[in-house]
């Protein structure tokens, strides 16, 4: 077994060590390991050998899956089918996906640019709001070439909706139809929006609708981290604009760079938490309510879900005030 840097091991030491032990205890020096001889414990007849536990541990133990036994599984801890047998994966906007290279999940490297205007640091009437965030489209978005993204676009994708809204949704990034119309969420994920935002009693036009990134990842793929960087000091002029009370997250890009995190969705969805999130306190973004729920894509996929995003939805209703169905 191993304690720290103290290796414990019992080995009968004969009268002279052979050659390949003297190596190995001598390497283990030069690694830090210390060594001492320790005297082997007498066994009786009636006394169990000391290697029978190490025997009993080796043997097969039952499954941390067997001990729930006989209890429902919960929803999330179904078993998923095998990839071979699944169809071609839907994209946010139903088209066939070509997956990104995938690295272990971190939080996302996020830095300002010195070239880009202070983030607005005040309440602005819905005229001024709505020609600031039209500067920043202009002026820095528009012909952004920041990353790799804009070699493919047709169009970058800013923005839309209610320039002082009191609440905003910020989803992944733009797909085909959205790429072509320059409207964030208008393919078959954002018609689902749609239906979503007006079940909360709201129009698009009363909300803000963003994207993490401004341009369609190829393939509709998942945005890639030094992406979603090169277009965080946009969303964060955005946000500081806009100045909502409550910003509904769209998946897991939009909720892992807006917390600075590397949760999953599953497991902090629907929970209420502060933002900015401390490793951006100092940014000068303006204080709010997060909510994170999942994507309106991957709902068409698993529409079983549809249940809990609007549990999600009605935690946001309560925040902003706004009358449940049915109360």
């Amino acid at each position: 077994m191993f304690a720290h840097n103290l290796l414990i091991v019992q080995i009968p030491i004969p009268t002279e060590i052979p050659p390949a032990i003297t190596a190995w205890l001598r390497n283990d020096r030069r690694l830090g390991m210390a060594h001492y001889a320790c005297p082997a414990p007498e066994l009786s007849a009636d006394k169990p050998s000391p290697r029978e536990p190490i025997a009993r541990a080796e043997a097969p133990s039952r499954r941390a899956d067997d001990r729930s036994a006989g209890r429902p599984a919960p929803a999330w801890h179904e078993p998923r089918p095998a990839p071979a047998s699944r169809p071609a994966p839907e994209t946010m906007f139903g088209e066939a996906d070509a997956a990104p290279p995938r690295s272990a999940p971190r939080p996302l490297p996020i830095a300002d640019r010195a070239d880009l205007a202070p983030l607005n640091d005040r309440d602005l009437s819905v005229e001024e709001a709505a020609a600031a965030l039209a500067e920043l489209d202009r002026a820095a978005v528009k012909n952004c070439t920041t990353c790799r993204l804009h070699e493919k676009r047709t169009q970058t994708v800013f923005g839309v909706g209610h320039p002082r809204a009191e609440l905003m949704f910020v989803g992944e990034g733009p797909g085909a139809d959205e790429d072509a119309q320059g409207e964030p969420f208008v393919g078959k994920a954002g018609q689902l929006l749609t239906r979503m935002i007006a079940a909360m009693t709201l129009t698009r036009e009363q909300v803000y609708i963003a994207n993490t990134v401004k341009c369609r990842p190829p393939g509709n793929r998942t945005p890639v981290e030094d992406e979603m960087a090169a277009c965080w000091p946009y969303l964060a002029r955005q946000i500081a604009i806009i100045r909502p009370k409550l910003i509904v997250a769209l998946g897991r890009p939009a909720t892992q760079t807006l917390l600075a995190t590397t949760e999953a969705i599953s497991k902090i969805r629907g929970r209420e938490f502060p933002f900015p999130p401390p490793s951006l306190a100092t940014a000068g973004l303006p204080h709010c309510t997060l909510i994170p729920t999942f994507h309106p894509a991957y709902l068409l996929r698993s529409p079983d879900e549809k249940a809990k995003a609007w549990a999600d939805l009605q935690i946001a209703m309560r925040f902003l005030g706004l009358k449940l169905p049915g109360k």
